[in-house]
């Protein structure tokens, strides 16, 4: 099945998709291993990974593509793309929503954050609504009908207005969006406010650090939510077992300590394909 019908199937099929943030092929891997139906390349989460950089607007087009090239090829399941801002104004964010779909992504967020930010601080910077439709309206005319665009507004964040947040997001769901999320909910109270008032299909972002992810999950469905964005958890895991595993190493001299919380190697590579792909060339050799 194209994966763009296989997205839109299966969120038809869910009442709360789990989608996990990845960054590279083995996190995409691990994933698809464990059950994940569908997965968000997390510009966070690559950002840090790849670059070595906060996600404050330093990952540029080619390194998504990049990233997408790599990912694709290893996994069989939809991919949701972050997308920054774009990388420009509505001319480029609609050919970023045409390279992404070329490269076989099944759906891409688009938001109206401003980046890079005018000024070095550790506040966001909205674009008005005036710009950000355009942008919107660009994702919907350069894809697919399948496609699944998904709208973020950080106006909760950068003004602390959660009725303009909402108003929106109900407004993008009229010029093209499939899905939506108000960033930054800080309490039960405006998880349910959005849910309320929405009119278009809302994802909740499960970031640690939010509101949301310390909630019973069953309430949060109870609400309606469709998806549940893990965006950075899998980058935060990794990070923290790295680091326990060095520290461990440089104390110890040895990995004993972690070792039970390994794969053996070649489970990994195997994971990747190397049995498949040696007994497959294998039986091409003896046919000769």
């Amino acid at each position: 099945m194209d994966n763009k019908k296989a997205l839109r199937e299966v969120l038809d099929q869910e009442q709360f998709l789990i989608v996990p943030g990845i960054y590279d092929c083995l996190s995409a891997k691990v994933a698809e291993e464990t059950g994940a139906k569908a997965l968000f390349l997390s510009g966070g989460a690559l950002s840090i990974a790849g670059l070595g950089r906060p996600d404050i607007g330093f990952l540029n087009l080619t390194e998504f593509i990049n990233a997408i090239q790599r990912i694709t090829s290893t996994v069989d399941i939809p991919l949701i793309s972050d997308a920054d801002n774009g990388f420009g104004n509505a001319i480029h964010v609609g050919n970023t929503a045409r390279m992404f779909e070329a490269l076989g992504v099944a759906g891409q967020q688009v938001d109206d954050q401003i980046l890079p930010q005018s000024v070095p601080t550790t506040s966001k910077e909205m674009l008005s609504w005036e710009m950000t439709v355009p942008k919107i309206q660009a994702v919907r005319k350069n894809v697919s009908k399948d496609f699944v665009i998904i709208f973020r507004t950080i106006a909760n964040i950068a003004k602390g207005d959660l009725s303009e947040a909402v108003r929106r997001i109900n407004s993008a769901g009229e010029y093209g969006a499939d899905y939506a999320y108000v960033d930054g909910l800080k309490s039960a109270e405006e998880l349910e406010y959005v849910a309320s008032n929405a009119k278009i299909k809302l994802l909740v972002n499960m970031n640690e650090k939010g509101a949301a992810a310390n909630l019973p999950v069953e309430h949060i469905k109870s609400l309606g939510y469709r998806i549940g964005l893990f965006p950075v958890s899998a980058m935060a895991v990794a990070a923290k077992s790295m680091y326990d595993l060095f520290a461990n190493l440089f104390e110890q001299e040895s990995t004993l300590k972690d070792r039970e919380k390994m794969f053996n190697p070649v489970e990994v590579y195997n994971m990747m394909g190397l049995g498949t792909l040696t007994e497959e060339y294998i039986k091409m050799y003896q046919k000769i």
